[in-house]
Order: C-alpha cells, then structure tokens, then sequence
C-alpha cells in the first residue's frame, strides 16, 4: 500500500497583463476572463445554469461544487457571494444533531459549501490580487481569498474560511492525475480552463469518464464551450446537454445535467480500493473518547460543520501527550519518502492555517520560526539530498548557513539547517481549550470504560475511575476513538500495532537565573530542533526535550532522564555548550519537567479512518493473500460509525488536524481534504491488511 505521489515540483502560470491590467495566459495565449464584464461572464456562464440558491435551499449537509482551472479565482470568489447572500436569507436552523437521545433533527438547508478547484498552472498569491483588483466591489471576498491562499506546493490545499461554512480545496496538479484522487461525489461541475482547442490535453475522454464516475443523479454541468468533441465525449458519458447562447462574442455554450441510465455506468469499485469506502450512516449524536491534539481537532472538524459533538477524557483537557507547554510545529520530512513528506507538509499548513484562525500570537502559539539543525555530518548529507531531491518554495524551508542560523536564533551556533520561517512552538493545551470553546461541542470530565455496537449504533458506558463504578450508558451514531494508547482497551479485539514511546521534558527557570549569568536565554529568538529541541523561554522557562524511550512506562520523572536531556545542549550552539558539562554533572533531583508516552505506529503515519470489521473483512477479501491487486470487486465491512484518529507520535501538532479533518469528510459524505493514495496510506486497517497479504493473519 506504499505510494509514490512525486515531489513538490509544479508549473507556476506565466502572464502578461495588458495596458489595462488584464492577465493573458502565455502557455494558452489566452485570456482569464472576458475583457468587458468578467463578472457577468461568470454568472452568465457559470453561476446561473447551476441555479445554486434553488438547490441550496432544497439540499442537506454538504454541497460541492468542482472546478477545472481556477485561474484568477474570480468564479470561486463570485460563488462564495452568493452562498453569502443565500446563507442571510434563509431562517435560522437548529443543529443537526444533539449529544443527548432525542429524534434525529434534520437540516432543511445546506450547511456547507466545498469548493474544488483544479489548477495546473497556478497562479501565485500576488497575481491573484493584481487580478481580482479590477473588480473594486469584490474587494473584501477577494482579500478572504488572498489572505488564505497557499504557497504554490503540488497536491491538495483544503483551506476553511471562518464563519461562512465554505471550504475551498485547491489541487495545484493536472486534472488527468487529480480527479482520479478524489472520491466524490460532486454536485455541480465548472468546466473552465482554456478553450479546448487551445488546451486539449484537458478536455478528453479521460475527463468526462472521471466526471461521470464522481456525479450522481442530477449533478449539474455548466461551460463555455460548445466544441463537437466536448459535446460528443459528455453524452457518452451521461450528461444530458442543452446548447444556449453564449456570453458576448461566443455564439454558443452547454448547460446540463448527469443522468446516469444515458451512459455506461462505471464499476463503483473500479478507480477508489472498497477499503477507503465505508458505508454511510445517519448522524444523530457524535462521541468523542479523548480531549488531546487529535480529539479537540476532530470536534471542532465536525462542529464546524454544525454537527454537535460531545468530548470524554477522565484527565481533562489536553493533559497527556498533548500537555507540553511547548511543542514544536514543523514538518520533519524525509528525503526519500514522498508520501510522508507530502503528508506532513499538507498537515503543516493545515496546522498553520488552523492556528491563525484560532489563537493570536503569544496567546499560545509563537510563529517564531524553527531551525532544524545539520548537527551531525549524517544530518547534513541528509538535508542536502533533500533539498536537491525538492522543489519546495523558500517560504515554507531553505537551507541557511551557520552565519544565518546564529543570526536568526541570536545565538552563536556551530552549525546551519534547514529553516522553517512560519514554524514555531505551540501549547496544544492552549489550542485545545480554545477549539473546545465552539458552542456545538460538549466537555465531559468522564472515563469511557467500554464500547459496545448496536443495531443502530454505539453505546459509551462511562464509570467513575476511583471505584470502577459503572456511571451511565450514552447511546451515540459515531464514535471517534482519540485516546492514543488507551485505544486498544476500547477495542480488544482490533490489530491496533501501536507502541508506546515514553518521553520526558526539563525545564530550566530563567527567572532564577541559576546558571544564565550573561542572560543568553532571553536572546533565543527561534525553536532549534537537533536531536532534541529547545523553544524560546516563556512564562519564564525553558522547555528542553525530550527523551525517548520505548517499552518504558515509567511515569515518574528520573534525573538520568534529565541529564540525557541536558546533552542535546551541545547542539544548540556556543551558549548553551559552555552550561552543557556544568548541568550533566548537577544531581539536582529537584528540576522540574514532565513525562508522557507517545503514540506511534510502526510506519509513523497516523491511524486516521473508519475501522475495519476485521473478521468479516478477512473471510470476504482472502484473494489478497494471493494476489493483493485482485480483491473482490465488492464493499468492505466497516464497523458502521467508528472511526480512530491515533498514533501521531510527537507529530501531533502537525498531523491532527488534517486527520481531524479527514475522519470529518468520511462521517458528512465529503470529498476527501487529501489524495485517495494519502487517505489510504492513513487508513487504520492498513496493517492488518498487509498482515494478510503476507499471509501472517
């Protein structure tokens, strides 16, 4: 189940604007939007053969609308407008779900809008702005735009704009290779781009088959063209057209909608594996069982979709693996494996995104920048094949000199690295209180002993932890398992080969000024990560970490633990190697810190999905011991509503909220926030799967 999605590189557009401002494409010599009225072009074209308000108002739960090419983004910035106006329009709604037993509330209106846009050559943060500024009236939807729009990365970029129920995912990549990755559906299509005689490695029949294959009954299709191709390639597929006036100078366009008994249905299995694929059930009340990184972030994934949630965990909030009171937010990524670095790169700027939404610099959070340090030959060789195996823009890491490292740490260091200038640290309890403040999520201080299927569900029985008193029995639709190695206890009888890996932080008291005598500590301006990290001192210490331990369940601290800490000193430049000796040698029993147990797996990919029913699965898809590409060609059996987002080890702070998001796209019936290879490559069953295939189960 290993992928090979390739590296960062993509095509970035080249343009020539006009006397007027206007963009041209030079790779299809061709203009973005009409040159008279790109506004009416747009509505005309695009917005009201859709009739989006009419099927807003009549549609529940997500409705996603798919675009090839987003050029300017002026489509997607005319249809958030109207999604606005239709949002103020319509009658206040009651949530559709409640934590407590009560009948299932349904929505009578959408409540969510997913944008997809497809980009080839994408145009960079400044072009968009220089080209939506002729349109002074859409100037504050397109400054929301701006201001979120990602750095020009190959792949998918999910980004959420606070308070209007929209997502916006933009795949900078060929549509030949995106749509494959998704998995529907799709409501609506825009086929946009260039015209197709100017751009007809677009438009093929690979295009129309993967529209088919992602629409159901009544997807709507709207476009500029009327081309006999395009025309001909859309019937055979199931789209019934209609030819109307086109905009301006154009004589024609098409307009139409999928009816799937006109053309050739496609095996539902054939282009998505029956394991990324469980079954759907109604939502009426979500449980979650831990209120760490990754439980915080998928409740606030689903209540920002107005699902209510209620959250367990017996310690509190964010109080084991996610209790450090700093923790480094960057992406370690591996310089020759694709899929991790490219999932931790979307999960970091996912996190990014997230936290300057949620939490104001130095409430919290720091982006401060964070230097990985070449702090060992091996090390070094290691960034310089990276680097030269990427393409990755210097905005999110370069590599700097030893002279640039001292410079932007103020410190001297003895070394450079790679620099991740919107990097920093984070308090994940701090980030977790705040996205458990949504009014649509509910705290409970509570143990979750036990899980049990239902016909129609899940029952949570909570206990009291003092006596094992059986406290009440909670009767839910989903439940989403977040408590990183008390998993297994939930589900004993899962293939869950996670390992706990005990880890122990120091922290050294500035404010005593024990042994800063020339105050070296308040000029560390940038999180150093070599073989342990240190974070620029707050409330005034600092947090220096952290061992690691495997078969260690040892939870009080040790000093040994503390003086291994104090090694990692001697990588974080001249300052704190001169202290190094004078710390190890301490045996002060007394320094402050704490300890707790990491979550991995044995691939370091999270554990983020719907879970197997493992001995149904086995008995159904056996053909895999033999052959892992001729699996049965019919569903996977899932256990119906449960799902697991563990096993992030101390990349939590990267990796939660992406999963969070993923597992929130399974339960609402979305389009994934993540390639199809990525979803796979996350999926709980995995192992188990390829224990099968190797014939070990």
């Amino acid at each position: 189940m290993k992928t090979s999605i390739p590296a960062a590189k993509i095509s970035a557009a080249s343009i020539q604007w006009d006397s007027q401002g206007q963009p041209k494409s030079t790779e299809f010599d061709d203009v973005y939007f009409n040159t008279d009225s790109g506004i009416d072009e747009s509505r005309y074209v695009y917005i009201n053969p859709s009739r989006l308000t009419e099927r807003w108002g009549a549609h529940s739960g997500t409705f996603t609308l798919l675009e090839t090419g987003f050029g300017t983004g002026l489509n997607f910035v005319l249809t958030l407008l109207e999604w606005i106006k239709f949002q103020e329009s319509k009658p206040s709604i009651k949530p559709q779900s409640s934590i407590k037993p009560q009948p299932s509330i349904k929505f009578q209106h959408s409540h969510h809008l997913h944008y997809i846009s497809i980009e080839k050559f994408p145009l960079d943060k400044q072009q968009i702005k220089s080209a939506l500024q002729l349109f002074p009236q859409l100037a504050e939807l397109s400054e929301l735009l701006t201001s979120e729009y990602p750095l020009l990365i190959k792949g998918f970029h999910t980004l959420h704009f606070k308070d209007k129920n929209v997502s916006l995912t933009l795949i900078f990549d060929d549509v030949r290779s995106a749509l494959p990755q998704l998995n529907g559906p799709i409501d609506a299509w825009y086929l946009d781009g260039f015209a197709p005689a100017k751009n007809p490695d677009m438009w093929t029949d690979d295009l129309y088959q993967s529209m088919a294959r992602l629409s159901r009954a009544e997807t709507s299709l709207a476009t500029f063209t009327s081309a006999g191709d395009v025309r001909r390639g859309l019937k055979a597929c199931g789209f019934k057209l209609n030819k109307v006036s086109g905009f301006g100078m154009k004589r024609e366009m098409m307009n139409g909608v999928f009816i799937q008994s006109q053309g050739p249905l496609a095996n539902k299995f054939e282009h998505i594996k029956p394991w990324l694929s469980p079954r759907n059930i109604p939502i009426t009340n979500i449980a979650i069982i831990g209120a760490g990184i990754a439980g915080c972030t998928t409740a606030y994934a689903l209540a920002r979709r107005g699902l209510r949630v209620t959250v367990y965990d017996n310690n509190g909030i964010a109080t084991e693996a996610s209790g450090n009171p700093q923790g480094a937010m960057y992406a370690k990524l591996a310089a020759g494996e694709a899929t991790h670095s490219n999932i931790y790169v979307q999960g970091y700027l996912q996190s990014l995104r997230l936290l300057k939404q949620q939490l104001e610099p130095g409430d919290g959070w720091d982006n401060c920048g964070l230097i990985q340090l070449a702090s060992s030959e091996k090390e070094n060789t290691r960034q310089k094949k990276f680097i030269s195996n990427t393409d990755y823009p210097k905005e999110l890491l370069h590599s700097i000199s030893q002279e640039e490292a001292s410079a932007i740490s103020g410190l001297t260091m003895h070394c450079g690295g790679l620099y991740f200038p919107h990097a920093g640290w984070v308090s994940p309890q701090r980030l977790c209180q705040k996205l458990l403040e949504h009014p649509l999520i509910e705290f409970e201080h509570q143990v979750v002993d036990k899980i049990h299927q239902e016909p129609n569900g899940w029952s949570l029985s909570t206990c009291e932890e003092s006596d094992n008193h059986i406290g009440h029995v909670s009767h839910v639709s989903h439940v989403i398992i977040a408590c990183a190695n008390k998993s297994q206890h939930l589900l004993p009888d899962c293939y869950l080969p996670t390992k706990s890996i005990r880890g122990q932080l120091t922290y050294l008291e500035t404010s005593s000024n024990e042994y800063d005598t020339n105050n070296f500590a308040s000029q560390l301006k940038t999180v150093l990560c070599g073989k342990g990290y240190i974070a620029p001192a707050h409330k005034g210490k600092l947090c220096l970490g952290a061992s690691y331990n495997i078969k260690d369940d040892e939870s009080e601290m040790r000093l040994s633990d503390h003086k291994n800490n104090f090694k990692y000193l001697d990588d974080f430049g001249q300052e704190f190697k001169k202290i190094q000796t004078e710390l190890t040698e301490l045996d002060n029993k007394d320094y402050l810190g704490r300890t707790g147990f990491r979550c991995t797996t044995p691939d370091y990919l999270p554990m983020a999905g719907p879970v197997l029913a493992e001995k149904d699965f086995e008995s159904s898809f056996t053909a895999i011991r033999k052959n892992a590409a001729r699996y049965p060609r019919q569903a996977a059996l899932f256990m119906d509503g449960l799902y697991l987002n563990i096993g992030h080890g101390s990349r939590g702070l990267t990796s939660a909220p992406l999963c969070a998001e993923l597992i929130a796209s399974y339960i609402n019936n979305e389009n994934f926030p993540i390639s199809k290879e990525h979803a796979e490559s996350l999926l709980p069953g995995r192992f188990f799967i390829r224990e099968m295939v190797r014939n070990k189960r």
